[in-house]
Formats: C-alpha cells, sequence, structure tokens
C-alpha cells in the first residue's frame, strides 16, 4: 500500500464530511510518501497540510465549477480519485436528488476519463440504491443494469415525469440506483470503483475508538437513544439487520480497493458487516445500555408515546416519533450486503498493511465499539473533539 501511494496524486470530493475527513487524515497520516491530494471544497477549506491543497469548486456545476486552467491541472497529474460527495438529504424531490447525487457522478467519471495519468476512480454509492428488490435479503456485488437509465434521466431531466422514483423508498435512493446505471452504462471501461457504504458509524481504532458525528444513520440512530430520551421501538427491531461499518475500516477499504482497481475495469464492492459479525439492530441499541420498551403493533406503540409525553417527557415523545419513521424501514428489515470483492485486497496485502489498513471487520468487538461510541457521545465538547 505504501509503495503504491509513495509519490501519487490524489482529488478528493466530500473531504470535510464523516467519512471524507477520515480518508483524509488516514491518507497523510498512514501514507507520509504520498505526493498531493487536491480537494474539492464549495464553502469552508478543511484540515490544513503540506500535501493537501483545497481547490473551491462545485460538484453541482459542468467540471465540477473548475476553471479552465485548474481542470487542465488536475487531469495532468491526478492518478487516483475518490468522489464521496453526496446529498443526503431525504425530503427532497427526484429533480434535487438527480441534480444533487446523480449527475455529480456522471460529472465525476467525466472528468476521471479525462485524466492523462488516471490509475483508479473510486465512486461512493449508498446500499439505498438496492431496495427497489424488495424480497431480496442478500445483495451481491453488482450494477443492476437493466438498459433504461438513459431514458429515465431524460424524462426527470425534461420534467416529464418522476420516471421509477414509486419503485425506491425514497428520491434519495432511487437517485443513488440511476446513478450507479448511468455510470455502468456509460463508463464500463474506465478503473472504476463503485463502493456502496451501508452506514458509516464510529471508528474501530482510527483516529480513536468511537470517534463519530453523530448527525446521521446509525450514529444518529443511537445518540437518540443515549441523549434524547427514545425508548419505545417495535418487536420487529430485536431480529432487524441494519448493515453498518466502521468509518476507518470502511476507509480501509477504498483505499485498498483503489490500489486494487489500479488493474482497470469496473467493480463494485459493499463496505458493510451484517455478513460477517455484526449484531441485530436490537442488539445495537440495547448496547447503549439504557432500558428499551419494545412493542407488537402500531397502536401498542402510538399508546406508549402517548403515555411518555402525559408523564412530562413530550419532547422525548416527539423525537422517539420522528426515529421510528425515519428508520422504519432499518426496523423492519434483514438486509445483508456480501463482501467478496470488497475483500480481494487481503489476498496480496501484507501483515503490515492488514495492521495499518484493517479491512476484515471480523476484527472488530461491537460491544466495545458502541461502548466507547456512547462514552464520546456523553464527553463534554471539548473532550468528543479531541
Amino acid at each position: 500500500m505504501q509503495t503504491y501511494f509513495q509519490g501519487k496524486t490524489v482529488l478528493i470530493t466530500g473531504a470535510t464530511g464523516f467519512i471524507g475527513s477520515v480518508l483524509l487524515q488516514t491518507l497523510l497520516t498512514k501514507l507520509p510518501g504520498i505526493g498531493r491530494v487536491y480537494c474539492l471544497y464549495r464553502n469552508t477549506p478543511g484540515l490544513r497540510h503540506p500535501a493537501v491543497e483545497w481547490v473551491r469548486g462545485d460538484i453541482g456545476q459542468p467540471q465540477f465549477g473548475l476553471d479552465d486552467a485548474t481542470l487542465d491541472r488536475i487531469q495532468d497529474e491526478v492518478q487516483v480519485i475518490f468522489h464521496l460527495a453526496a446529498y443526503t438529504r431525504w425530503d427532497a424531490g427526484i429533480g434535487e436528488q438527480v441534480l444533487h447525487n446523480t449527475l455529480p457522478v456522471l460529472r465525476c467519471a467525466e472528468l476521471a476519463a479525462g485524466c492523462q495519468r488516471l490509475e483508479s476512480c473510486v465512486i461512493t454509492s449508498s446500499y439505498w440504491a438496492t431496495l427497489h428488490l424488495r424480497d431480496t435479503h442478500e445483495f451481491a456485488e453488482t450494477v443492476f443494469q437493466d438498459g433504461r437509465a438513459e431514458a429515465e434521466l431524460d424524462e426527470i431531466l425534461s420534467g416529464r415525469s418522476e420516471a421509477r422514483v414509486a419503485e425506491w423508498p425514497n428520491a434519495y435512493s432511487y437517485s443513488k440506483n440511476l446513478a450507479e446505471r448511468l455510470l455502468h452504462q456509460r463508463h464500463p471501461d474506465l478503473p472504476i470503483v463503485l463502493a456502496r457504504v451501508t452506514s458509516a458509524c464510529g471508528a474501530w481504532e482510527f483516529p480513536h475508538r468511537g470517534h463519530s458525528r453523530f448527525d446521521n444513520a446509525l450514529p444518529a440512530f443511537l445518540r437518540s437513544i443515549v441523549l434524547g430520551g427514545v425508548r419505545v421501538f417495535p418487536e420487529s427491531m430485536k431480529s432487524a439487520v441494519n448493515d453498518a461499518v466502521p468509518v476507518d475500516i470502511c476507509v480501509n477499504m477504498l483505499i485498498a480497493n483503489a490500489v486494487e482497481q489500479a488493474q482497470g475495469g469496473f467493480a463494485v464492492i459493499h463496505c458493510a458487516a451484517a455478513h460477517r459479525n455484526l449484531p441485530k439492530l436490537g442488539a445495537l441499541a440495547e448496547l447503549c445500555g439504557e432500558p428499551l420498551d419494545y412493542r407488537a403493533s402500531p397502536d401498542d406503540l402510538q399508546a406508549a408515546l402517548a403515555q411518555m409525553a402525559a408523564q412530562g417527557h413530550p419532547k422525548a415523545a416527539k423525537l422517539n416519533r420522528l426515529i421510528v419513521d425515519t428508520y422504519r424501514l432499518a426496523m423492519e428489515s434483514r438486509y445483508v450486503y456480501l463482501d467478496t470483492q470488497a475483500r480481494r485486497p487481503l489476498r496480496w496485502m501484507t501483515e503490515r498493511d492488514r495492521e495499518l489498513f484493517p479491512i476484515d471487520v471480523d476484527v472488530v468487538d461491537w460491544p466495545a465499539l458502541i461502548g466507547a461510541m456512547v462514552q464520546a457521545m456523553k464527553a463534554p465538547p471539548e473532550r468528543a473533539a479531541a
């Protein structure tokens, strides 16, 4: 790994986000021989480092909003691309989702196709992209291609219809799936790693155990229990599987598979853990150490929330109702994402590589990790930010 990245020039979008910030920190800390890292930003640049050059841009614009001179310089120099920037508002309609999630993926691939020295392009997607397959419980690492994506995109951009959005849980998940199919259809020969990330949770080791941002996905769900007083859940949550992966192991998978894909071709990987050792969602929630109240029917659940409000906890009851509504699919599902492709680098990774960049989720002690996340939530702000 260190040999491969020696002197390499890298481009990252989304470097100020949760996964992106850990990726940047990992590259700079564990790969000291890396050359230059271009980081695209729209508002405020992040981590300062001699190897990092922050470049103002906008993934929502053609050629990422870069002027011609900057674009030429990037395409002359960059060898590895990590596209992590994403739009995660689930309440936006399909038109907005396509503008902010689908089209930027295609722009990234177009930029990559123009890179004279390109070796690998890692583009993150979401497991939500697969959730039109309602009767599937184990998902393979493949693009579920049907050749219809171009026509669907045209329908949406022209305003004629919302195409097939009704087949997915929400417009966000459909926009991700549309991006996957278009990317695969337009750029089958680029050295692309399409990485479906399930739910990035706290770090297992790096930068320290429990490191997280508690504003999205599983970390936000756990925070609602620890700090928000959320206690009442549907009984189905006890057996539900909501795939997740520690953020640092996810990042290591992205880095290792960037090296793997330097051989060329188009690959799909899952940054996931449920196929290995992830506990059920109910067990994860119980690791927070708070008493939980499971209810067998929707009516029982609503009655329990009404009682919570009547007993002087209206804010907790309101948040509880919001959490149950938001995570309802996760509390009822048993989706597992297979990871054979993601583990390919284990064939060639040295002992030192595996020590610095662990990608095997079997090493994770989930009670220890959730315990560290709970401690981080409860820590004073200055300690939590350390």
